[in-house]
């Protein structure tokens, strides 16, 4: 373990996800992108740890129940799971096209995400236990804000309705005639 640098003298952090207890965070690395990695840091002991096994992983996401975090191949095609009980990562699913903004149900039963930067972006969730997914909504007629910082942002309401961050032009062409006295 290493401690919690400076302020001034860490690498930015990234993709932030809370404990269950909210007495840990785990979190990415700006700049760690082709190696990945998922670290832990303790608030209470200011310690930080790295998940094992999770080199070549990005975006972990902690599940509400605590007893998971998902995570994502730095090349977005692959969806990984770390079980806290067994401590180990499994192969969870691979899709066509790119995985993007994984949320958790609040129930920890479900992971819901989107497959963006493809002709054919649908919004799907995936079941712990199960290796296949299920389709939400084909997102193909819906206009998403592609710009930073939402890329294409997808996300999930308390109520497990989902959220998206669409685009009603912000590049429209204005005339304005002035008549001045």
């Amino acid at each position: 373990m290493t401690e919690v640098c400076a302020w001034r003298t860490c690498t930015p952090q990234s993709d932030p996800s809370w404990s269950s207890d909210s007495k840990k965070l785990a979190f990415g690395r700006f700049g760690e992108i082709e190696t990945g990695g998922i670290h832990l840091v303790d608030l209470a002991t200011r310690q930080v740890s790295d998940i094992p096994g999770s080199q070549k992983l990005f975006s972990g996401r902690w599940s509400p129940a605590g007893q998971y975090i998902a995570a994502l191949t730095t090349d977005s095609t692959k969806l990984a799971l770390f079980n806290f009980k067994s401590q180990t990562w499994s192969d969870w699913l691979t899709e066509p096209g790119a995985f993007g903004f994984p949320n958790w149900s609040v129930d920890s039963q479900y992971l819901y995400y989107d497959i963006a930067f493809t002709e054919n972006a649908t919004f799907r969730r995936v079941k712990v236990g199960q290796n296949h997914s299920e389709l939400l909504a084909d997102l193909k007629g819906l206009l998403r804000y592609s710009s930073p910082p939402a890329f294409q942002w997808s996300g999930i309401a308390p109520d497990g309705s989902a959220l998206f961050a669409r685009d009603l032009s912000t590049d429209e062409v204005y005339a304005l005639d002035l008549e001045l006295p």
